[in-house]
C-alpha cells in the first residue's frame, strides 16, 4: 500500500513531467515553489490546457488557477488531497 509520502512522489514527478513537457522547460527549471505564471511564464491558454491535462491525469476536478494553486507545490498538494481514494 503506497505512504501519502510515496503518493505526493509519484503526483509530484508525473505533474512536472506534464507542465514541463507542455510548456517545453528545461529539466530542473520547475522547481517546488515555481509560480506557474510569475516564474515559468504560463498563458492563460496553457493554464486551461494544463488544467484539463492535470485533471484527466489524476481524475481530480479542473484545477482552479486561484493564485496560491499556481505555485507547484501547493497543485501537487491540490491533485493529492482531491484524488480519489482507493479503499482495497
Amino acid at each position: 500500500m503506497p505512504t501519502d509520502t510515496d503518493q505526493y512522489e509519484y503526483i509530484y514527478d508525473t505533474a512536472k513531467k506534464i507542465i514541463s513537457d507542455y510548456l517545453r522547460l528545461k529539466k530542473d527549471e520547475l522547481q517546488p515553489d515555481s509560480h506557474i505564471v510569475d516564474d515559468i511564464g504560463a498563458d492563460s491558454l496553457a493554464l486551461v490546457e494544463l488544467g484539463f491535462q492535470l485533471s484527466e491525469t489524476f481524475n481530480v476536478p479542473i484545477v482552479d488557477t486561484s493564485d496560491d494553486k499556481l505555485v507547484f507545490k501547493h497543485l501537487v498538494r491540490y491533485i493529492q488531497e482531491n484524488m480519489p481514494q482507493n479503499d482495497d
